[in-house]
């Protein structure tokens, strides 16, 4: 009987720990929404708006031609520092992250881009 109650007390601290460990996370989790996120050389700048080629790394969705507008809350960075959008040049090699949906053009319009991450070692 004795086992049985310290097995049970036991049981019962290790799943507090556990949901305890799980509030703690949960808490301290970035707000910043996941999406979908794809590798891809910059090919122009116009005013707000990027040009982009998928690169070969990706899926097959993720391949082609893309455009999309950068906004006011898109996050633009090199080594998780902010950078301007005249810094990004044709031929740099970017992330685009995105929550928005894919418009089925030539080439085709991505919606809710929430961050574009230059990866180029240089600058």
């Amino acid at each position: 009987m004795k086992r049985g109650a310290a097995l049970a007390l036991w049981a019962l601290s290790l799943l507090a720990v556990a949901l305890f460990a799980f509030a703690l996370g949960r808490s301290t989790a970035p707000a910043f929404p996941l999406g979908e996120t794809f590798y891809a050389t910059v090919d122009r700048v116009e005013g707000d708006s990027l040009a982009v080629t998928g690169l070969e790394v990706n899926d097959v969705n993720h391949r082609g031609a893309f455009t999309f507008s950068v906004e006011e809350d898109t996050v633009l960075e090199w080594r998780h520092a902010p950078i301007a959008l005249a810094e990004l040049e044709p031929g740099d090699t970017i992330s685009v992250t995105y929550t928005g949906g894919i418009r089925e053009s030539y080439p085709a319009g991505i919606d809710g881009v929430v961050r574009v991450q230059l990866l180029d070692d240089e600058k």
